[in-house]
Order: structure tokens, then sequence, then C-alpha cells
């Protein structure tokens, strides 16, 4: 090849300067110049955008719509769990209400008082126990802003706090549930266990920061990642205000949302990029909160937790690992969080290896599948015209000669054709003359069409307004205010009846039995207003002349 390239390359350019250059080596020539133009602009571009890497942006592609999906979750979960919240407070305020009005008792009176307040516990047991059960979540809790001893040190409320233990699924129905905190009186009622943390009543600063926390039309707040007190889990909390009649907040209520009960329920992965970390991201002042889908990222020290840009994705480093992704801001409540879609940094890398070793061998592939093209071309295509052009060459050629033998040749040979050409002329023009009268007949056809349309039209009209005299006005504005009260079956079994259907029919095109059939007639009887499928049926066709009234009278 180099020393093509040296002693024969400028013979060849002196060649096509001349015009003494044959078709095959132009036509090769050609085709390889256009390869390596379009490879060197598309490889150009790519370094221009940055995405010599196509198999990082698939990943990142794949990430994206992942992420919306799971962030659409996330936020379908939390605002489930806080409509089930602010239903739970509405039912302990009215329950507290008729519990203080039935014992003829202030709210401030049950300070101190420990069998007011555990009695208050025992009615409240089964509205906890009820929602615990309803709502997505860990656990469930009310605290009262009133406590049996005053005088404790450190300042206690009383309330109930029932968790679930030992989860190991999303559905909460088959699993125990223990008594995190509340009276004694209350787990022996409710015949459930204590948990091993258990206190007779919690700690809480949520009366010092209610006010304004609150302030602003809030309904609910959904708190930091917090370790719960003596165990080694942590949760985030759904909690909303429980008021008093003077709209004064006397205690707060919620749901539990631990690291176990997130990772259960909001798993994700995908069918190339396999299992996908998963994460709900607060900060504050500098230090981020985080719950992931996966219980080993769960482990690792919050405070170790560094969160950053590269290259427009998002890198959470955890100190001795890091892992890659997408992120996006959401709002539950009236607080903004992060949440996003990740893969072990190690992981995305060999994706990306793989994926440029891909993208090399195709396009290496691509260059040797062009070249031999171009050969098969030459072979297949281009030789074979010139042995043609060689078998009907003229002895003589007395026309301009444009200076490349192939083609002077084959407009020799088309000149000697032109016999040929005004036959095909003639056989046009004949091919034209039967298409004009084709046309023609078609003119007279439309017209015939046309003339049974305005016939067609005018007894349309003529049905509708014989069929307005046997039809009640009342009854058929009736029937068309509540078609469209009709549900999506009622209304396929409606049209199948006005395209002349029997019962019998219907029911086996959408495939019900007699007695389902049967059940739809009367409601669509029911809800249109008829008496007899008689009348129904009457209806129907009056529905439809009308329709087509109006299309042909727009």
């Amino acid at each position: 090849m180099k020393l093509f390239l040296k002693s024969d390359l400028p013979h060849q350019i002196q060649h096509i300067k001349n015009g003494g250059i044959s078709i095959r080596r132009r036509f090769i020539f050609y085709i390889i110049s256009a390869i390596v133009l379009v490879l060197s602009l598309i490889l150009l571009l790519l370094n221009l955008f940055g995405i010599m890497n196509p198999a990082s942006a698939q990943v990142m592609g794949v990430l994206d719509t992942q992420l919306l999906s799971f962030a659409d979750k996330i936020e379908r979960d939390y605002d489930k769990a806080a409509a089930h919240a602010i239903s739970f407070s509405d039912q302990l305020e009215t329950e507290i209400q008729n519990y203080l009005t039935e014992n003829n008792l202030d709210f401030a009176d049950l300070k101190n008082d420990a069998a007011a307040l555990s009695a208050l516990q025992g009615a409240l047991y089964d509205i906890i126990y009820l929602n615990m059960q309803l709502a997505p979540s860990s656990g469930t809790f009310y605290i009262l802003n009133t406590t049996v001893n005053s005088r404790s040190e450190v300042p206690l409320y009383n309330g109930i706090y029932l968790r679930y233990i030992n989860l190991y699924s999303e559905s909460t129905v088959n699993h125990d549930i223990a008594l995190y905190r509340g009276s004694f009186s209350t787990a022996k009622e409710g015949n459930i266990t204590f948990h091993s943390g258990w206190s007779n009543e919690m700690r809480t600063d949520f009366f010092d920061v209610c006010e304004s926390s609150f302030a602003d039309g809030k309904h609910y707040i959904l708190s930091s990642t917090v370790q719960i007190p003596g165990t080694w889990e942590r949760a985030r909390y759904v909690y909303v205000p429980i008021r008093d009649q003077r709209d004064d907040i006397i205690g707060v209520c919620g749901f539990e949302i631990n690291d176990m009960f997130f990772q259960l329920s909001k798993k994700t992965n995908d069918d190339t990029l396999g299992q996908l970390i998963g994460a709900l991201v607060d900060e504050k002042q500098g230090v981020f909160s985080c719950q992931f889908n996966s219980g080993h990222y769960n482990a690792i020290d919050a405070g170790k937790i560094q969160i950053t840009e590269k290259n427009g994705n998002t890198v959470f480093d955890f100190s001795t690992e890091a892992c890659i992704g997408k992120t996006k801001s959401v709002r539950l409540g009236e607080d903004m969080f992060t949440i996003a879609l990740l893969l072990p940094e190690a992981q995305f890398n060999a994706m990306v290896q793989n994926g440029q070793i891909k993208t090399v061998g195709i396009i290496f592939a691509v260059m040797l599948i062009m070249f031999a093209y171009c050969l098969f071309m030459s072979r297949k295509y281009v030789a074979p015209i010139l042995r043609k052009i060689e078998q009907i060459k003229d002895s003589e050629n007395d026309s301009e000669q444009l200076n490349i033998r192939e083609f002077d040749d084959l407009f020799d040979y088309i000149e000697t054709k032109s016999s040929v050409m005004e036959e095909q002329l003639q056989s046009l023009k004949a091919a034209k003359q039967a298409a004009e009268e084709e046309a023609a007949r078609a003119r007279e056809s439309y017209q015939k069409a046309l003339e049974e349309y305005e016939l067609a039209r005018n007894e349309i009209l003529h049905l509708s307004e014989e069929s307005k005299t046997e039809i009640v006005l009342e009854d058929y504005e009736y029937f068309l205010c509540n078609l469209k009260t009709l549900t999506p079956r009622e209304m396929r079994i409606y049209e199948l009846y006005a395209e002349g259907k029997t019962t019998a029919e219907i029911s086996a095109i959408i495939g019900i039995k007699e007695n389902t059939m049967k059940y739809h007639n009367k409601n669509i009887y029911s809800k249109l207003g008829v008496s007899s499928r008689k009348q129904f049926l009457r209806l129907a066709a009056l529905k439809q002349i009308q329709d087509k009234k109006e299309t042909l009278n727009p």
C-alpha cells in the first residue's frame, strides 16, 4: 500500500485530471472517499458533543426513564400516607372530644391523671390499630401534649406508638405488632407484646415548634431520617397535628416509614442494568439525610456521604465506594426532597467499557462491510455495464466526447435507440388516451353516486321527521342526556344494539353470560329511562338518524 501511494498516486491523479481514468476506478475512489468523509464527520460530531461513548448515554438514558417511574411511585406512596395521616387525625380528634365530653373533662384535666390517660388510650387503640393496617408504613403513633408525670426532669408526652416487628415483605397484613410506647394496660387489652425498647411515654420536641411547623396552611410534614430511640433502626415520619375544638394543637399523629419498609416497598430494577439503587434524600445545613432501598447503603453513616455533580450526572461518594446516577427534585408536603436512582460506579464503568469495546467493534465492522460492498458493487454492477458497452460499441463516433470512455460509448448507443424511444412515446400517448376515457367514466359514476346520495339524504330527513311524531320529546331528551352515564361496557352493548345485533349475538361478541347480559340491559334501560326494548331501539334509531342528518348538514 505504501509503495502504491508513493509511486502510483500522482499518476492516478493526473489521469483523473485528463479524464482518462476508467469508471470502475472512479467509482471505487469516490465511494471510499465518501465513506472516509462520513466517518470523519461522525467522529468529529461525537467528540464535539461529548458523546464519544454511546454506552454511557444509553445507561443514563435508561436511568432517566426508570427515575421518572421511581419518583412517581415515591410521590404516590407518600401522598397516600399523608392522606391516611390526615384522616387518622380527624378520627382521633373526634374520639378524644367524645371521651372528654362523656367524662365531663377538659383536655387540661388529663395531666397527671394516669387512670384517665390509660382509659383514653383504650378508647383510641382500635383507631390506631385500624389505621396501621390501612396505611403503607412500618408503624403508627399519636402523641398528646400531656403526661402522667409532669414533674419528670425530661419532658414526657403520653400516647400510643405501635410498630411492626420482623418485616419481611411490603405487605404488612400478617406481621406481628409490638407496643413501642404506651401504657401497660394498652398492651394487655390489645393482646400485643412489648417492644424491646418499650417505654410508657415519649420524648419529642414537636410541641416546641408545632405552631411554626404547621403555619401557612401546611397539611403534613415528612421528617428527615432519624434514629429511633432504643433501637438500631432509622425512620422517616409522616405526621399531622391533632387539634381541639378551639383549633389549638394538642397533639400529633402519623406514620413511621423505617429503612426496612423503604427497602421492601421501593425496590426497582431494569432488565439491562439489573438491580438499581433508589434513594430519598433531603439536606439540612449541609448534612444529607438519606434512605436507600438497599440495606448495605442504609448502614453507612450519613455524615460520610458526599453528593456531587460530574458530567451532568450525580455522584454519591460513601468514602469507601461511590455510586453514579440521576436525581430529581420533588415536593413532599411543603418541603423539597431529592429522589435518586443510582448504579455502583464500578458497575457503571464496566458497562461503559463494554460499550466502548462494542462501539469500536461496530465501527470497524461497518468499515469492513463498506469496503467489501464497494468491491462487490464494482464487480457486480460496474463490470457488467462495461462489458455490455463493449458489445454494443459502434465503429464510428462523431459526437462530442466526454473524455470518459465508457460514457462516451454509452451515449453513442443511446442515439442508435432513438427509434425505440419514439415507439415508447406512442405507447404512452395511447395509454394517456385510455386514462382520459377512464376518467370520463369515473366522472359519470361520481355523478350517479351524487344523485343517489341526495336521494338517501332526503329519505333520512323524511324518516327523521316521522320518528319525531312517534316519540315523546321529553323521553328522547332524557335518553340523550343520560347516554354519557353509561359505563364503557354498557356503551359497547348500546352500540351493538344500534348496529342491529341481537341479545345472543352481543353476548357472544362481548363474551358474557345471558344473566350478565340481562343485568346490563336492566342498567341501560334504567339509566336511559326506557321501559321496553322496542322503545330503546326506536330512540337509538332516532339518534342515528339525527347524527346522520347533522353530518349531511354540518
